[in-house]
């Protein structure tokens, strides 16, 4: 009988072949979805700005035709909603509101608390636009106290940081450091920062969600900060030695700093619904307001979003505060509960804001035009919707939950403020539900 003999040279050279022709398909489908991304942001327009397009304002007096339009709109969404749907509806949440009549036109299951998954992003950063200011910026700094002799700093040198997340290098500040004539350090090295340890998730989300190699510089913790300075002095040509009888008098003097806005991070958190950017933003919230304890990461603590929408809703007796629960900033923990009728409110109360409302319409939230599609990527990218939704989604596929809330423009030219809450479904059905609600309130008359 012929033997056979495995000839495992040939299956290594077949199994190379299968996967270089795996990844020959994979970049020519990237490549057929980069083209076609580039001629829907090529043919769809400049990002949409403030500027643009003015904010309109709700009418001082109703009509009675636009009151008619409002009930239309209702009535158009009752009709589909009593179409059949695979959907169990006792997992389904939505709140509309007419920002023209001033009223809700549509509650379903509006008050059932959910996980909001990423739409907690819209409490944490409308409650860091108005409590920091549009204007806030993250700012780091080298600053000495001594003498400089020659080319060497007798006395310390500081490292003063917020816990800013744009920050990549400390190559800038060093390099600076070195214009100043600093070639050696003969002293000591101090680090103030705003964020001492690591940033890590809340502990009822997935430990991998905020992965360590993602995490920005100076949320990594105090040891590798020093040791990225540490080797950044090194780079710019400056040495270092310790000498502890070094103690200076005076005060310290900056000698080189940068900053970055708060608003450039929540660009990337809203749009593409960045967790460590909002984590970020949540942890410069409270440690501003002073909540934190030696500078570290607690999630044990009441947070400052939480307590800014409490005053916001202290009126407010059908709200029960207690309810809700915010355990973080970017909705990881899947015990995070929200109402879609909340949602909806803290939007209304957005549109109060101008500035907070024009920042977040106008650059930050997701929309179906160019490159400002994000997590919209896939979804509501028809020319007839470009510039006329304006809204933040959120998936938790662990546990089912999907969500989006925001602003539209429906077709009979009211503006609407909507939130649509799924929990415990199948997360592609849910966004496919979510998309034929949002396009029939859009879609214009034949």
């Amino acid at each position: 009988m012929k033997k056979y003999r495995i000839r495992w040279d040939r299956i290594a050279m077949l199994l190379a072949a299968v996967a270089a022709f795996c990844m020959a398909v994979y970049y020519i489908i990237i490549g057929i979805m980069s083209l076609f991304s580039w001629i829907a942001s090529f043919f769809g327009g400049m990002t949409w700005c403030p500027e643009e397009k003015e904010r309109k304002e709700t009418p001082k007096h109703i009509t009675q035709e636009q009151r008619d339009e409002a009930l239309h709109m209702k009535e158009r969404i009752d009709s589909f909603m009593a179409l059949p749907t695979r959907l169990e509806k006792e997992k389904i949440s939505i709140s509309i509101y007419d920002l023209t009549t001033q009223q809700y036109i549509y509650a379903y299951q509006q008050d059932k608390l959910f996980p909001p998954a990423s739409c907690m992003k819209i409490p944490t950063a409308v409650a860091a636009l108005k409590t920091l200011g549009v204007n806030h910026r993250l700012t780091e700094s080298l600053q000495i106290r001594g003498e400089i002799v020659n080319d060497t700093l007798f006395g310390n040198l500081l490292l003063r940081a917020d816990a800013d997340p744009l920050l990549i290098s400390l190559d800038a500040l060093t390099a600076k450091a070195r214009q100043e004539g600093i070639k050696h350090i003969k002293g000591n090295i101090y680090l103030n920062l705003a964020h001492r340890d690591r940033l890590t998730a809340h502990p009822s989300a997935k430990t991998w969600d905020i992965p360590f190699n993602k995490t920005p510089l100076l949320l990594k913790g105090e040891n590798v900060v020093r040791r990225n300075l540490m080797a950044s002095l090194h780079r710019a040509g400056i040495t270092y030695r310790h000498d502890a009888t070094q103690k200076p008098n005076g005060k310290y003097r900056c000698i080189a700093a940068s900053a970055h806005r708060m608003t450039d991070a929540m660009i990337p958190m809203m749009r593409n619904s960045s967790n460590i950017m909002a984590e970020t933003i949540l942890y410069n919230l409270d440690h501003k307001q002073g909540r934190l304890k030696d500078n570290m990461t607690n999630y044990a603590i009441r947070h400052g979003h939480e307590d800014f929408w409490r005053t916001v809703f202290a009126a407010d007796t059908t709200y029960n505060m207690d309810a809700f629960i915010f355990n973080d900033g970017s909705g990881l923990s899947p015990d995070n509960r929200l109402s879609a009728r909340m949602l909806t409110d803290m939007l209304r109360y957005t549109y109060s804001e101008k500035a907070v409302y024009d920042y977040l319409v106008g650059y930050a939230l997701a929309s179906p035009s160019g490159e400002r599609r994000g997590s919209l990527l896939t979804r509501l990218s028809h020319p007839d919707y470009r510039n006329r939704i304006f809204c933040k989604t959120g998936t938790m596929t662990t546990r089912g939950v999907s969500s989006i809330a925001g602003y539209l423009e429906g077709s009979d030219g009211h503006w609407y403020i909507f939130t649509i809450m799924n929990d415990d479904s199948p997360v592609a059905e849910a966004r496919i539900y979510q998309d034929k609600l949002l396009k029939m309130m859009m879609k214009k008359k034949q």
